[in-house]
């Protein structure tokens, strides 16, 4: 068997052990989770450096650490399901890393400019993140349009992170806030595909 006949063997086969599929949901909530200390930090905090969580903020820490309890919980109670659902066995891998993207965008320009992301970002860890996983199981046939989507949702969460570090108008900050959401929602909807 030549290295290439075994790579697209390995690519075409996308049944992950639920073990991994485990352990891959555990990290990406893991990560979701010190998002939300970051961007919880800065809004109850009003910073981002431990020195202000932890020695000026005695009075909103339990906000903090609420915050990111809510969002472990959401994770471990939608995990528990996302696993072991049969609809998502397919495209576990690509909804999973679209969700990876997803995390890292918001992660990088909550460190960049955490006062002015840090609520948009607070919006979308407290379950619209859940929304577009339950999402992705629909219509995993029709991959070139969900390749379009996954893609151009990408692209579109990109320019609409990097819109936030320019001085912009209220109401183009309101809809770009509507638009990093929906978009958000869109990537990791898209990625729920065979192929």
């Amino acid at each position: 068997m030549s290295l290439i006949s075994w790579t697209n063997n390995l690519i075409g086969n996308e049944s992950i052990e639920l073990k991994h599929k485990a352990l891959l949901f555990s990290a990406s909530v893991a990560l979701k989770c010190f998002l939300m200390a970051i961007v919880s930090s800065a809004v109850f905090c009003k910073g981002i450096n431990p020195d202000a969580l932890f020695r000026h903020c005695y009075d909103n820490v339990a906000y903090v650490g609420g915050s990111v309890a809510a969002v472990a919980v959401m994770g471990i109670i939608f995990g528990y399901y996302v696993v072991r659902l049969k609809s998502f066995d397919r495209i576990f891998a690509r909804m999973i890393k679209a969700d990876f993207i997803v995390t890292a965008m918001y992660l990088g320009a909550a460190f960049a400019a955490p006062e002015v992301i840090s609520s948009k970002v607070m919006i979308w860890l407290f379950g619209i993140w859940i929304l577009g996983m339950l999402l992705a199981p629909f219509d995993t046939d029709k991959t070139i349009l969900k390749k379009i989507t996954e893609y151009g949702s990408i692209i579109a969460l990109g320019v609409l992170l990097a819109i936030q570090f320019f001085p912009i108008s209220q109401s183009i900050q309101q809809s770009s806030t509507l638009g990093m959401l929906v978009s958000s929602i869109l990537t990791v909807f898209g990625s729920g595909r065979h192929k």
